[in-house]
């Protein structure tokens, strides 16, 4: 019990409920017309001009559901993955013994830059590139020509177990863990979740060999910006577990939910209805993504480890841009400080607030206002659905 507390406080603490009137799917967008809001085009050309090419039809990606996708795409997307687990580590394994391949470095790499890069105003821009980079990575190292597939929290909220990303067939992302009578998700000493399915080994899919190397890191590092516990890099190898929650994906990942988020009217209520405020009583829609999955998905420092990160994050990197979409004229607004609850104190972000770094895999300066657009600056991607 005291290990599900410690993996389950990582997230808890940072969310808020969600209550909204449920709002019709709308029908996927097109793929041969570039949305290229002149707000955000105009800092990256103001501000970096010749550095980006320009966002073409013929360079444009298309991120798509990973329950739309076919079964061998699907598959090729998780054999890059394993494919990215078999490359070595470049990170200093005497300070990062837990990095025991290319695929930890990104886990590492994450847990170094949590407390700038969570509840800050660093966010969402910071993790939309992460995910680029790992785009790329899974491109130029492991062959693969597709692009990062979303997990769409609402729509497989009813039905977990059966869902394509987590049905543990080949083609899917493995599923559940095997079952543990652990008792309810301790969240706090006055909320907690029911019982998972799982919160054991996983066992079929492509991913029931996977081990992960590192161990949960308390919220509490975040809350009073404290540095990191000196054995969390510690090489801590065990299986990966998942932990699927009906309860939490139901209550907190609906299409209410989803639609309260983007009905908000400004960067700071969108923020809030994302990551939640702490000490609230009840998960927000990206944190409950996290615990419907379970530990160590559910932890904030972590979550890397589990492969259904990336298409969890697309999901709310998705969210963002649909935000955007409905708010052209703030879409390039940026709400948050440089840290973590702004512990210690420190200067609120802008668009030319030069981000923090992605470990080796890009450290050159980038300005946030450079990744405020998912079809300017580096980037040239879109999804199959807009919301």
């Amino acid at each position: 019990m005291a290990h599900m507390i410690l993996s389950c406080l990582s997230l808890a603490l940072v969310s808020i409920s969600l209550l909204a009137t449920a709002m019709p799917v709308p029908e996927p967008l097109g793929t041969d017309s570039i949305s290229q809001d002149s707000l955000l085009e105009a800092w990256v050309e103001g501000h970096r001009p010749g550095k980006y090419l320009p966002c073409t039809a013929d360079r444009l990606k298309v991120r798509k559901d990973y329950d739309s996708m076919t079964p061998e795409e699907r598959k090729a997307y998780t054999d890059a993955i394993k494919c990215m687990a078999t490359k070595p580590s470049q990170l200093d394994q005497t300070l990062y013994p837990a990095a025991t391949n290319r695929y930890m470095d990104y886990a590492v790499i994450h847990v170094l830059r949590t407390r700038q890069v969570h509840l800050s105003g660093f966010f969402l821009t910071w993790h939309r590139y992460f995910l680029h980079l790992f785009e790329e990575d899974l491109a130029n190292e492991c062959g693969y020509t597709g692009a990062i597939p979303y997990w769409n929290w609402p729509e497989t909220a009813d039905n977990l177990h059966d869902s394509a990303i987590f049905d543990g067939s080949e083609h899917s992302m493995s599923g559940d863990g095997e079952y543990r009578d652990s008792g309810p998700v301790v969240l706090s000493s006055s909320f907690q979740l029911p019982q998972g399915s799982g919160g054991g080994c996983i066992t079929s899919g492509p991913f029931a060999d996977w081990e992960v190397t590192m161990q949960p890191i308390p919220i509490n590092y975040i809350i009073q910006g404290l540095e990191l516990p000196p054995t969390a890099f510690e090489l801590n190898q065990s299986c990966l577990t998942r932990d699927l929650n009906t309860y939490a994906a139901q209550s907190y990942t609906n299409y209410d939910a989803l639609y309260q988020c983007l009905e908000t009217e400004d960067i700071e209520s969108f923020d809030a209805q994302i990551n939640g405020v702490l000490g609230g009583g009840e998960l927000g829609l990206h944190s409950g993504a996290h615990f419907a999955v379970g530990s160590p998905a559910s932890s904030i420092y972590v979550s890397v480890m589990d492969p259904v990160w990336w298409p969890l994050h697309a999901f709310l990197d998705n969210v963002y841009a649909s935000w955007q979409n409905r708010h052209p004229l703030i879409a390039d607004a940026v709400y948050g400080t440089e840290t973590a609850v702004n512990v210690p104190p420190s200067a609120d972000v802008t668009l030319d607030t030069i981000q923090p770094d992605w470990g080796y895999f890009q450290q050159d300066p980038i300005a946030v206002g450079e990744l405020i657009s998912t079809t300017s600056g580096p980037f040239c991607y879109e999804y199959d659905v807009s919301f």
